[in-house]
C-alpha cells in the first residue's frame, strides 16, 4: 500500500500460503490501522491516502514444490497416499523407539528374519517377537499410523515407562539381545549377528621387540566422538588413533621387561549393516554436568572404510558403505524429540519418518540440515549465528556390495500372523459396530414387583452388576428414537402381559444417593421417544430406569391416562421376617398427604400375611446408611413421605434383630474365599505336617465381623482346636500372600482384605463382592508369634549364586546373638535336607546390607532394635569356606577382608548382593582373580564383560579408584574395553565420563596380572588417599562393574534401566 504520487511512502506485509481446495481464497484480515493510512507519521512525510486515493499493489510469487509438502497444513494428510509408507504412533515419549523401528523395518533382510521366528503359540501380550511381527506387517499394509502399545506391553512396560525417554542405542541392544535369544535353534539362528556384528582388535604392540598382546572382540555398533572431529572419517581416525607407551609409561611385556609400545584399536571386519552412534552427550568438567555436543559433524553419502581395517582383513570386495538412514535428535540434554530420515530402497529418495507422519525430503536436507553447528543467517551482518539443536545422533550405513541382499527380497508373511491379524480386524469391526450401536441405542432397565419381592438390599433393586443373576431385571438396548408407546407394547410382549395391565414409572436418582420412582409415564408422555424421556428426567444418566406398576382392582379408571393427584403418593412396602432373617418386598400402596402413618398399619399387616393384632414397627429407608424408625402419630406430609419412598416394617420384638442392623449387615456383606497358604520350608513356625490342605472355604458375612469370630468359624471347618493357631494374610492382585494380619482387639474381617485403592473385586452370582484371604496353620500360638520379630536373612553359600532367603523368628527384645543362633540352626537344617547327614560344622559371617552395600558387620552384641530399622536393609549370612583360600593361608591370620560390591556406571549406582572377600599378602592378581571367579559363580560371558576397580573404603568417585581389569567406561583407546557394551547414553552418572579421562593412568596392563599384588596396591592407595573416612569396619573395597541382570527382584534401591522382561 503506497502513496499514488510518492511510492517511497508505503506499508507492506509478507506471507505465504499453499492453495488447496479447502483454502482457495487467501488474504490479510489486518493490514494497516486506519489512522496510519489517513495521517502522516511526521510533518515531513506524506500520508498513504491523499485526495481519497491510495495505491494497492500485490506481488505474487509461485514457488515450485517438488515434494508436495511445502507450507502444508497436514489437515487430512495421508502418509500412505502421498509417500506409500505409514508412521508409528507416539505413546508419549516413544519417538526414539519409532525412529529405530522404522530403520529396522526397512532393513529387509532383518524384517524377513523376524517374520521367520516361530511364534504360532506365543501370547501377543508377552512375546516381543510376535508383537514386532505384527508391527512390521501393519507397516506393510495399514493405511493408518501403526500403534505400538502391544509391543511395549510385551516388553513388560507400563504406561508410565511409555512416557519416559530412553536412549535409542541401549534400547536397540536390548531389543536385539531379546530377538537373538528367540531365534536360537530356529532357521534364522544367528541372523542378527550376520547383519549387525563386526569384529575389532585391541592391541599393544612393542616397538623394539617382536611381541604383541591383543584381543579380538565382537561389536554391534560403534560409538564415535563428535567433539573435535569435523567429519565422519575424522571420527574413525580418532577411534583408531594409536597411543605410544614410552618413558615412565612403558609396557611390561612378558619375557622382555619394560618396552616402548603402541596401543590402539583396528577393525577386523565391518558388518553388512553398520550402526554408528555419534557421541552427542558428554561430561563437561567446567560445568560439572552432562551437556549435548551440537558441533558440526559432516557425514558423507558414501564412505570407504578399508583404511581402518587390519592388514589381514578380507578385501575380496570393497568396503564401501552407503548411507541408509539418519536418526536425528532435536532438543537439549533434558528434553528432545527423535525422528528418522530413511532411504527405504536403493533409489536416492529420502523420507522423514516423524512418528505418525511420513513426508518426502530432499537429499540436500538430509546432508546439510542435520550436520549440526551454527546456522548462518543470510544478510544478518554482525549478528551471531543461530545455534542449532537438531542434529544427527545415529547413522546407518549399508555395505554397497551387499546392499541388494540386505534391502532386496521380500519374505512371505507367516500364515498364523495373517490369521491373527484378520481375527483382530474382525474383532475391531465388531467393536466398531458396538460403538455405533451404543450411539444409536439406549439401555432400558425395568424392575417389577417380581424382582422387588426378592430384593434383599436397599431401594427397589440394584441396577448394576450387584443384582443377582437369579433375580435379573428386564434389560435391553432399544433405539433412542423409539416412542415410549412402542416400547410399552414391546415390553408387554416380552413379559407376557397386556399393554393396558400396567403402567411405567420413571426412576430418578435423588441427592441422598437413592434411586426412586418419580412419576408415571402416562398421557402425552407416551408420544415421547426413549431418548427424550431420559433427557427430560435424568440427562446425566446413560440408561433409562423404569418401574412397572401392575394394574389392580383398586386402580382408578384413568390409570393409563392421568397421574395421581399431588396429595396422593405411591409408597413401597418391605417386610423383614426376623425368623427367616429375610427382607422381601410386599407391594405398593397409595397414601394421602393428611393421612396418619398409623392408618396404613392394617394394610401393611395384610400385605405381609400377618394377623390383625400383630404389633409391627415401621421404618423409612432414608438413604443407604440411614434407616429411621417412623413416628406413626405423624401425617405422611409431616413425615415428609413422597411418591417412591420405601417403608419397611417388622414384628415388634425387643430381642429380635432390627431393620437398621439388618441393612447395615447387608451393606457390608461380602463373600470371602479362604485358601490355605503353604509355608516355605524355611519358616519354622509353619505347620510341616503332610496332611493335605482342605479346599477353599467360602464365608458370606459382614466385613465388620470380629477377627476372633472369623478365626473360630474357620477353625471349626479345618479341624483346628485352637483358632489362635491360625494366621491370616491379605492377598495381592496377582494372588500372592502379602503381609500377615495382626490380631488386635478391634481387628475385623475388613482388615484381612486388600486396600480398595489397589484392587477392584469381582462380583459373584449373588452380586456380592468376592475377596480371597489366605490362612496358615501354625505350630505356635499367634499371640506368641506377635511378641516376636520375623527377620529376613539371605544365606549365601559357597558361591554368590548359591543364595537362599530365610525367614527367622526371634524375640523383639534381646541381642543379635539370638538371630545368629536361629539362622545357624535353619542353615544347618537346610544343608542337611540337601546333602544328608554328612554336613561339617558351619562358620557363618553376618552383616547388614543397605542399598547393596555393607553397612554393618554384626558381632552378636548388638540389640535387635538396632538392625533392619528402615526397611531398606537386610541381613546376610555368608558361609566362610576354607577352599576359597590357598592351603598356605588356611589357619593363619595373614589375610584381611575387603568389601566386594557390584555397580553400574558409578559407585553410587550399586546393585546385587555385596560380600566379604579375603586378600593375601604376596598373592598375585591372577591367583586372586581365580579365587574371586569361584566365589562369584558367574558364567564366562558374564566374567568377560566384568570391570574391576579397587580403592579405600568410603570413596564416592571412580577417579579415586584404580581400574584393575575390564571396562568401566566407553574409552576406546584401551585394549580391554568391551566395545559391544560401550554406551552413548545421556546423563546417568558423571563418574562414567570422569573415569574415561583417567582410564589410561589408572588401568592395569594385560600382563601385569602376573606381577600385580592387590594387597600392596590397596596399601599404596590407602597411603595416597587421606580424605576418605571408612563408614564400616572394612578398610578397602573391590567394586565389580557390570549391568544388573540378576537382582532386580530385590526390594532394595537399584538403578532403573531399560528392560525387556522376557
Amino acid at each position: 500500500m503506497s502513496n499514488t504520487e510518492d511510492p517511497s511512502t508505503f506499508k507492506h506485509s509478507l506471507t505465504h500460503h499453499r492453495f488447496t481446495a479447502e483454502e482457495a481464497d487467501w488474504g490479510f484480515t489486518q493490514f494497516a490501522e486506519l489512522r496510519d493510512v489517513m495521517a502522516a507519521p511526521d510533518s515531513e512525510s506524506r500520508p498513504l491516502l491523499e485526495r481519497g486515493q491510495v495505491r494497492i499493489s500485490a506481488f505474487l510469487r509461485v514457488v515450485k514444490d517438488p515434494l508436495g509438502v511445502l507450507w502444508h497444513n497436514f489437515h487430512n494428510y495421508s502418509s500412505r497416499k502421498h509417500t506409500g509408507y505409514v508412521g508409528l504412533r507416539n505413546q508419549g515419549a516413544t519417538c526414539y523407539m519409532n525412529s529405530l523401528l522404522q530403520s529396522l523395518y526397512f532393513t529387509t533382510e532383518f524384517r524377513n528374519a523376524v517374520y521367520q521366528i516361530p511364534t504360532e503359540n506365543d501370547d501377543p501380550k508377552k512375546s516381543v517377537a510376535l508383537a514386532l511381527q505384527r508391527v512390521f506387517y501393519n507397516l506393510q499394509g495399514s493405511d493408518d499410523p501403526v500403534d505400538t502399545t502391544e509391543l511395549t506391553k510385551s516388553f513388560g512396560w507400563d504406561s508410565l515407562e511409555s512416557f519416559m525417554q530412553h536412549d535409542v542405542q541401549e534400547f536397540n541392544r536390548v531389543l536385539q539381545d531379546n530377538l537373538e535369544t528367540k531365534m536360537k535353534g530356529t532357521v534364522v539362528d544367528g541372523a542378527v549377528a550376520r547383519l549387525f556384528e563386526g569384529k575389532m582388535k585391541s592391541y599393544i604392540r612393542c616397538v623394539d621387540v617382536e611381541y604383541e598382546s591383543s584381543r579380538v572382540e565382537n561389536y554391534y555398533d560403534i560409538s564415535l566422538n563428535v567433539k573435535g572431529c569435523a567429519t565422519l572419517r575424522d571420527s574413525f581416525a580418532n577411534y583408531c588413533e594409536v597411543e605410544t607407551l614410552d618413558g615412565e609409561n612403558k609396557y611390561q611385556a612378558e619375557g622382555f621387561g619394560l618396552q616402548a609400545a603402541r596401543k590402539g584399536v583396528i577393525f577386523e571386519s565391518f558388518p553388512p549393516v553398520l550402526q554408528l552412534q555419534l557421541k552427542r552427550f558428554e561430561y563437561d568438567f567446567q560445568r560439572d554436568a552432562m551437556v549435548k555436543i551440537n558441533d558440526r559433524h559432516e557425514f558423507p553419502p558414501t564412505i570407504d572404510l578399508g583404511d581402518f581395517l587390519s592388514e589381514d582383513a578380507d578385501r575380496s570386495q570393497p568396503w564401501t558403505y552407503v548411507l541408509h538412514g539418519v536418526l536425528v535428535h532435536s532438543g537439549d540434554l533434558h528434553s528432545g524429540h527423535y525422528f528418522g530420515l530413511l532411504r527405504p530402497t536403493i533409489e536416492d529418495v529420502w523420507y522423514r519418518f516423524d512418528d505418525d507422519r511420513v513426508v518426502p525430503v530432499t537429499p540436500g536436507e538430509v546432508f546439510e540440515e542435520y550436520y549440526g553447528g551454527d546456522l548462518a543467517v543470510p544478510g544478518a551482518r554482525g549478528r551471531p549465528a543461530v545455534k542449532r539443536f537438531t542434529n544427527a545422533y545415529m547413522l546407518v550405513y549399508i555395505r554397497e556390495a551387499l546392499r541388494d541382499d540386505v534391502l532386496g527380497g521380500e519374505a512371505p508373511v507367516p500364515a498364523h500372523l495373517l490369521r491373527r491379524v484378520q481375527e483382530d480386524r474382525a474383532e475391531e469391526e465388531r467393536r466398531q459396530r458396538e460403538r455405533e450401536e451404543l450411539a444409536t441405542t439406549v439401555p432400558v432397565k425395568v424392575v417389577s414387583d417380581a424382582q422387588f419381592s426378592r430384593h434383599q438390599a436397599f431401594d427397589l433393586s440394584y441396577f448394576d452388576q450387584r443384582q443377582p443373576a437369579d433375580n435379573a431385571l428386564f434389560v435391553e438396548r432399544m433405539p433412542r428414537d423409539m416412542p415410549l408407546r412402542a416400547f410399552i407394547a414391546h415390553y408387554a410382549a416380552r413379559t407376557g402381559q397386556a399393554p393396558d395391565s400396567f403402567r411405567l414409572w420413571i426412576m430418578v436418582g435423588r441427592v441422598n444417593k437413592t434411586v426412586r420412582c418419580e412419576a408415571p409415564l402416562v398421557g402425552a408422555t407416551m408420544d415421547l421417544t426413549l431418548a427424550q424421556v431420559l433427557e427430560n428426567r435424568m440427562p446425566r444418566w446413560t440408561e433409562l430406569r423404569l418401574y412397572c406398576e401392575p394394574r389392580t382392582a383398586t386402580s382408578p379408571a384413568d390409570f393409563l391416562e392421568n397421574k395421581p393427584s399431588s396429595r396422593l403418593s405411591m409408597v413401597h412396602a418391605k417386610f423383614f421376617d426376623t425368623a427367616l432373617y429375610q427382607m422381601r418386598g410386599v407391594g405398593s400402596l397409595y397414601v394421602q398427604a393428611d393421612q396418619h402413618v398409623r392408618d396404613i398399619i392394617p394394610e401393611l399387616r395384610a400385605l405381609a400375611g400377618l394377623s390383625p393384632q400383630t404389633p409391627i414397627t415401621l421404618y423409612e429407608e432414608v438413604k443407604p446408611a440411614l434407616v429411621e424408625e417412623m413416628n406413626t402419630a405423624l401425617t405422611f406430609q409431616s413425615a415428609e413421605i413422597q411418591s417412591g419412598d420405601i417403608i419397611c416394617f417388622q414384628i415388634t420384638d425387643a430381642d429380635a434383630l432390627r431393620v437398621p442392623a439388618f441393612f447395615d449387615e447387608v451393606q457390608h456383606r461380602i463373600s470371602v474365599r479362604f485358601v490355605p497358604r503353604t509355608p516355605r520350608a524355611d519358616e519354622e513356625y509353619g505347620s510341616t505336617g503332610s496332611t493335605p490342605e482342605p479346599a477353599p472355604l467360602v464365608l458370606t458375612a459382614s466385613s465388620k465381623t470380629p477377627y476372633d469370630q472369623v478365626a473360630q468359624w474357620l477353625a471349626e471347618r479345618v479341624d483346628m482346636h485352637d483358632p489362635l493357631k491360625l494366621r491370616f494374610y491379605t492377598v495381592s492382585p496377582t494372588g500372592q500372600p502379602r503381609q500377615a494380619v495382626r490380631r488386635t482387639p478391634t481387628a475385623a474381617l475388613a482388615d484381612m482384605l486388600p486396600n480398595a485403592m489397589f484392587i477392584q473385586p469381582a462380583l459373584n452370582s449373588e452380586g456380592l463382592q468376592e475377596f480371597t484371604v489366605m490362612y496358615e496353620r501354625l505350630e505356635v500360638d499367634i499371640v506368641q508369634i506377635e511378641s516376636m520379630r520375623s527377620i529376613r536373612v539371605t544365606y549365601v553359600g559357597r558361591t554368590m549364586r548359591d543364595e537362599t532367603v530365610l525367614d527367622v523368628l526371634v524375640p523383639k527384645a534381646g541381642s543379635v546373638k539370638a538371630l545368629m543362633e536361629a539362622t545357624y540352626a535353619k542353615v544347618d537344617q537346610l544343608l542337611r535336607a540337601q546333602r544328608g547327614a554328612d554336613v561339617q560344622p558351619l562358620s557363618l559371617r553376618y552383616y547388614e546390607v543397605g542399598c547393596h552395600r555393607i553397612t554393618n558387620i554384626l558381632t552378636g552384641d548388638e540389640l535387635m532394635s538396632s538392625i533392619c530399622t528402615t526397611g531398606l536393609t537386610e541381613i546376610v549370612a555368608e558361609l566362610c569356606t576354607s577352599d576359597m583360600l590357598p592351603t598356605s593361608a588356611i589357619d593363619t591370620d595373614s589375610s584381611r577382608h575387603v568389601e566386594v560390591f557390584h555397580f553400574y556406571r558409578g559407585l553410587t549406582h550399586a546393585h546385587s548382593l555385596p560380600f566379604m572377600f579375603a586378600i593375601l599378602p604376596n598373592e598375585v592378581w591372577s591367583d586372586t582373580w581365580e579365587r574371586l571367579q569361584r566365589k562369584l559363580g558367574m558364567s564366562e560371558m558374564e566374567l568377560k564383560n566384568l570391570g574391576v576397580v579397587c580403592g579405600p573404603q568410603g570413596v564416592l568417585h571412580l577417579r579415586q579408584c584404580r581400574v584393575i581389569q575390564g571396562s568401566v567406561s566407553d574409552r576406546t583407546e584401551s585394549p580391554v574395553v568391551d566395545q559391544t557394551r560401550a554406551s552413548n547414553t545421556p546423563p546417568m552418572d558423571a563418574d562414567t565420563e570422569v573415569n574415561a579421562s583417567v582410564m589410561s593412568d589408572n588401568s592395569m596392563n594385560g600382563v601385569e596380572s602376573d606381577t600385580l599384588c592387590l594387597w600392596d596396591l590397596l596399601q599404596q592407595m590407602k597411603n595416597d588417599v587421606t580424605d576418605v573416612i571408612p563408614e564400616v569396619g572394612i578398610a578397602d573395597i573391590l567394586a565389580l562393574h557390570h549391568v544388573d541382570r540378576s537382582s532386580r527382584h530385590r526390594n532394595l534401591h537399584h538403578e532403573r534401566a531399560i528392560r525387556i522382561l522376557n
